[in-house]
């Protein structure tokens, strides 16, 4: 019990007041009038003190009203959430959310938000139930519905910060799930959190049911101090055996004081490569190069440490980085070619490193099947398709998943006997060299070739002048990516099997456009040879909370081991083995598919067979960028917006209670007034009909 005006608690020195009316001396002598007083000897009258009480309950009676009295105008309540559902004599059942994210393992906090958490459980009343729930990226249910403290204080004692982002709206929704089916009258969240702003989208649906109170209990640090390594990027460099990468870490310093001479250490596959030291004032952002290292057949695994501060998990970042794949395509020119015909086309391809490109350059007189074979793409420069064998090769290799790129130049054309792969049938060409040119009017920048040039000064692909073209009908099923300013197709693509066939409908010289003159010929080459040959970015990590399949990693994708589906027949292969970073086998909980979920930083392993431990396929896995920024928002505005009615009695009823909130509500002190003014009243009709009581 607590009370609002602890000082009034100094009138309960008046219950004196009663035992000195008890133990005081009154004369009860009645006085007797003589005639004469002077044969009678005169005796001093003395005034002795009893010594002992001699009516108890009068004396207990007057000391309790005195007391309750006392305690009345003290205002007492009983302080915490269970108090005042006890005063109110209702159960309630209350969620603890108590926010688990790796930005909680900052300094103290986490110490604070336990301690919350233990008084939120210590709040609870006897008819109460609390459930206790971790939440980050994910929500893990620790005990339900528990009605015992006991089992509540063990889940929080247990529970230590993870790996997660934090994930306020995830949160909030599986806590009204967990309420929704509850009985009892009052229903309540406590949410313990840093409450930083990365973790509250304003833009997510996050209603609470009506009836629902939000308590909010803040426990992050006012002014923090945090540098975390964000990315890294790596640039390749042809080497004899291989290849030499630079790897160059970047550095965010968050803290409100300047970071100097922090060391900053590059290993790859555990041992020391180099290492430096970093210097970035309050808020800036720095980069750190590394010494080159070199690079063989098999992927690395890089991992950039940054000296420790007060959140360790953000100053580690790890990477795994492959030997760069080389895509190789065959470029086929017409027998008797134009100068220079394909010398734009493969200076743009020669610049290339991530990836890089195999260009072979071949006659379409003498071009052969196994050239055709070998490409993954094959681009048709100003020049009719092959014929006889190695026309069967073009066409069974595009329906088989090669790529295929048509510039219809000059000397391009499309015989009737060839394979039926084009996306459009070439017509006679525009000519618009008399004027200043046509240009692209029309470019779909949602399509992988363009999709670069969406953001603002990538480049303008509109500023190249078009002076000829070839009108192009599109076939059935094919899509205009590209058109000119008159409308003319520009770009055309089909799917032809597995493969993708791309229609330009200028050439890729100087002679009809001035287009490989322009700075953006050089990505927009790149882009649609990549598209062209299925190329995907290898990542070179993946984040906390991300759910991957082994078969999309590369090497497990190629060994097949797996589950698939055959036609109408599940055929069950050998799963590969999973160990986490901390060297713990991963459990697969689909049945049909090798999917798990990343909840760790560190390097995974997937292992196929016998591979010892090192050898398997690694997946990095990092904490979020995100949640390294440590900076609150304040918690009212999380609850102003999940709250039903905001701004009503609803919503005031949801924010932390006060000692006057409490008091209030539970009004004590009146029951205290009124026992002691009806004990008054008892004293008083006690003393007048029992006078000698009265006088003790």
């Amino acid at each position: 019990m607590s009370f609002l005006a602890p000082a009034l608690l100094a009138a309960l020195a008046a219950i004196a007041i009663p035992i000195v009316v008890h133990l005081v001396q009154r004369d009860r002598r009645r006085l007797v009038e003589f005639p004469s007083l002077m044969f009678l000897r005169k005796i001093p009258n003395q005034t002795v003190k009893r010594r002992a009480i001699r009516h108890w309950p009068l004396l207990l009676l007057r000391i309790a009203a005195f007391a309750l009295l006392a305690l009345a105008f003290a205002r007492p309540f009983w302080p915490g959430a269970g108090g005042a559902a006890a005063a109110a004599g209702a159960g309630r059942d209350v969620v603890i959310l108590l926010d688990a994210s790796h930005s909680m393992g900052y300094g103290g906090v986490w110490a604070r938000a336990q301690a919350a958490a233990r008084q939120a459980v210590d709040g609870l009343g006897p008819a109460d139930r609390g459930t206790v729930a971790l939440f980050g990226s994910t929500v893990e249910v620790g005990v339900r519905a528990a009605s015992e403290r006991a089992a509540l204080a063990a889940a929080i004692e247990r529970a230590t910060p993870g790996a997660g982002a934090t994930r306020y709206g995830s949160a909030l929704r599986a806590a009204a799930g967990l309420l929704e089916s509850s009985a009892l009258p009052r229903r309540e969240i406590v949410l313990i959190s840093d409450f930083q702003k990365s973790g509250w989208d304003r833009e997510q649906e996050a209603q609470l049911p009506s009836g629902v109170a939000l308590t909010t209990v803040p426990v992050g640090e006012a002014a923090t101090a945090n540098a975390s390594i964000v990315a890294m990027t790596f640039a390749r460099q042809e080497a004899p055996g291989g290849e030499r990468v630079t790897a160059s870490a970047r550095i965010v310093n968050r803290s409100v004081a300047a970071i100097e001479g922090r060391d900053v250490v590059l290993d790859v596959d555990g041992h020391r490569e180099d290492a430096r030291q970093v210097s970035l004032a309050p808020g800036a952002v720095g980069t750190i190069e590394f010494a080159p290292f070199a690079l063989a057949g098999k992927p690395a695994r890089v991992t950039a440490r940054l000296a420790a501060d007060s959140l360790p998990i953000d100053d580690v970042l790890y990477a795994v980085i492959e030997a760069g794949g080389r895509i190789p395509v065959l470029i086929v020119e017409a027998a008797n070619p134009a100068p220079d015909a394909s010398l734009y086309l493969a200076r743009a391809l020669a610049v290339g490193n991530e990836p890089g490109f195999e260009t072979t350059v071949a006659s379409v007189d003498r071009v052969t099947p196994e050239q055709i074979g070998a490409a993954s793409v094959v681009v048709l420069n100003d020049t009719r398709p092959p014929s006889g064998a190695a026309a069967r090769a073009l066409d069974s290799r595009v329906r088989a998943g090669m790529g295929l790129l048509v510039a219809a130049g000059d000397r391009s054309s499309w015989p009737d006997g060839a394979p039926d792969l084009l996306p459009c049938r070439p017509a006679a060409p525009v000519d618009r060299s008399g004027t200043t040119g046509g240009a692209l009017g029309y470019v779909d920048y949602g399509h992988p070739v363009f999709e670069v040039f969406a953001a603002p000064r990538s480049g303008d692909l509109t500023a190249a002048r078009m002076f000829r073209y070839r009108a192009c009908a599109p076939a059935p099923g094919a899509a205009v990516v590209a058109r000119f300013d008159d409308g003319t197709a520009a770009l055309v693509e089909r799917k032809a099997g597995a493969g993708t066939v791309l229609a330009w409908t200028s050439s890729l010289d100087s002679y009809w456009n001035d287009l490989a003159l322009r700075p953006v010929f050089v990505p927009f080459v790149h882009q649609a040879m990549k598209h062209l040959g299925h190329h995907a970015e290898a990542k070179a990590w993946r984040t906390v909370g991300e759910t991957i399949d082994t078969a999309d990693l590369s090497g497990i994708r190629d060994s097949g081991l797996g589950i698939r589906d055959s036609g109408s027949t599940a055929v069950t292969l050998p799963r590969p083995t999973v160990l986490t970073p901390a060297g713990k086998t991963v459990d697969f909980a689909d049945p049909a598919r090798n999917t798990f979920m990343l909840e760790e930083p560190g390097f995974y392993e997937v292992r196929t067979g016998g591979e010892k431990p090192g050898e398997g396929a690694a997946v990095a896995v990092n904490v979020s960028a995100g949640e390294s920024d440590l900076s609150p928002f304040d918690p009212a505005e999380l609850t102003a917006a999940v709250t039903p009615g905001a701004g009503s009695a609803a919503t005031a009823a949801a924010q932390p209670l006060t000692p006057e909130d409490y008091e209030r509500r539970q009004s004590v002190w009146w029951y205290l007034l009124a026992a002691g003014v009806v004990l008054l009243a008892v004293e008083a009709v006690i003393a007048g009909r029992f006078p000698r009581i009265a006088q003790g």
